[in-house]
């Protein structure tokens, strides 16, 4: 079983300035990701309330070996949280604000997105439709949107589905009464999900409280 020993953290802004190289690695790798992957198909998700509601999804690709350091090293997204609520979400905006400034300059004025649509749990094709650059950034507004791992791989015709990434057999003594349990993916499956803040006339909003979110990953390893 592996082992993190950063019990003793301060979930506080010194807390936050002792890994800031840790999450400035993470940053720095996921973006190259992005840059080299190339595949990243802008999508619109559709809120199941309303259709004239919807978030941005940015799906990228990385190694095996990059998202096991992401999701189960000491220094990766998940014990960021474990440290506590405020250094996650420190990190999890970190992680954010150099993704949309990538795609600030890449994305072309009007984005011709995939929209899906969740039924239930599981995601549909919903067709295509314009989105403005603006729009599409707004939704990922650091302080909101969500770092994760994908369980569904979306592509322009397409969705195919993804083992959970839970792993049954492997754990992490990560200090508390009870082990985490690791996230693994096989080649060709790891991807890392950013999931924007839903767009509507009323401002942005998540459907899922951050500050829930942050307490979930923080006493259990789970978003």
């Amino acid at each position: 079983m592996d082992t993190w020993n950063i019990a003793a953290a301060r979930d506080d802004a010194l807390g936050i300035a002792d890994v800031v190289e840790e999450i400035s690695s993470l940053a720095t790798e996921l973006i190259s990701a992005l840059e080299i992957g190339n595949r990243s198909v802008p999508v619109w998700e559709l809120w199941h309330e309303s259709p004239s509601v919807g978030r941005a999804t940015v799906q990228i690709p990385v190694t095996v070996e990059f998202f096991e350091r992401f999701f189960n090293s000491p220094n990766g997204y998940r014990a960021m949280f474990r440290r506590g609520r405020r250094v996650g979400s420190a990190a999890n905006a970190a992680l954010i604000d150099p993704l949309v400034s990538l795609l600030g300059r890449t994305l072309p004025e009007s984005i011709d997105a995939v929209l899906v649509k969740k039924v239930g749990d599981v995601l549909n094709i919903a067709g295509r439709q314009g989105i403005s650059r603006s729009t599409f950034l707004r939704s990922l507004d650091p302080s909101l949107a969500k770092v994760w791992y994908a369980t569904q791989e979306i592509s322009s015709e397409s969705i195919r589905w993804l083992s959970s990434g839970v792993s049954g057999n492997s754990k992490i003594d990560v200090g508390l009464e009870y082990a985490w349990n690791k996230i693994e993916q096989g080649p060709g499956d790891c991807l890392i999900e950013v999931k924007g803040a839903f767009v509507g006339s009323c401002g942005l909003f998540q459907v899922k409280d951050p500050e829930l979110r942050a307490t979930g990953l923080s006493t259990t390893g789970a978003a």
